[in-house]
């Protein structure tokens, strides 16, 4: 028996190799017991799942043990706040100029 389901895997990265001037795009993933540049997430999610999956993916690529799980009711309020964040850095930078 074949069990077939809707999935969703897409990849943002940032930062690609590990040229000086790629490794400066880097951001950084940090915990307690690691830090890391992170040059993007993959983002993957199936229908039959609870919560989407963010995968960090680091100069060498997709790190399996640097991930985080947002729940599926929240991903619209993480969306949101991600848009205000933007809209306030940006809104920062054009009153520098």
């Amino acid at each position: 028996m074949q069990v077939v389901s809707n999935q969703i895997i897409r990849t943002i990265e940032w930062s690609e190799g590990r040229t000086k001037k790629e490794l400066s795009k880097q951001t950084a993933w940090s915990s307690s017991k690691d830090y890391s540049g992170l040059s993007g997430l993959e983002i993957k999610a199936y229908d039959f799942m609870s919560h989407v999956a963010c995968t960090a993916i680091t100069s060498q690529g997709r790190s399996n043990n640097k991930y985080f799980q947002i729940p599926v009711d929240k991903i619209e309020d993480f969306c949101n706040t991600l848009m205000e964040a933007k809209k306030l850095m940006e809104s920062n930078k054009s009153e520098k100029i």
